[in-house]
């Protein structure tokens, strides 16, 4: 047993150097890693969120000119048939 012990102590003095640079190697990939994706989800998020402005707003648009074109007017089908046509 003191043949194991004598190894890991004489040895563990030269390979400590070793070992705490993986660890700091380790520590940063796994810290760049997070910080990527941390960053590629509010990309994500950004864009999901101009999306859905844009599609409230082209709703809101709709919904005012439906509503002008019934003050008009034109009976609801009128409205949804000109709207299809427009799609």
């Amino acid at each position: 047993m003191s043949v194991i012990w004598d190894l890991i102590t004489g040895l563990l003095p030269n390979v400590w150097p070793y070992i705490a640079g993986a660890a700091v190697l380790a520590a940063g990939w796994f810290t760049a890693k997070r910080q990527g994706a941390r960053a590629a989800s509010a990309k994500s998020d950004r864009k999901a969120l101009e999306k859905t402005v844009k599609g409230q707003e082209a709703a809101r648009k709709g919904r005012a000119e439906a509503t002008e074109q019934l003050a008009k007017g034109k009976t609801p089908e009128e409205v949804r048939r000109q709207n299809d046509d427009a799609w």
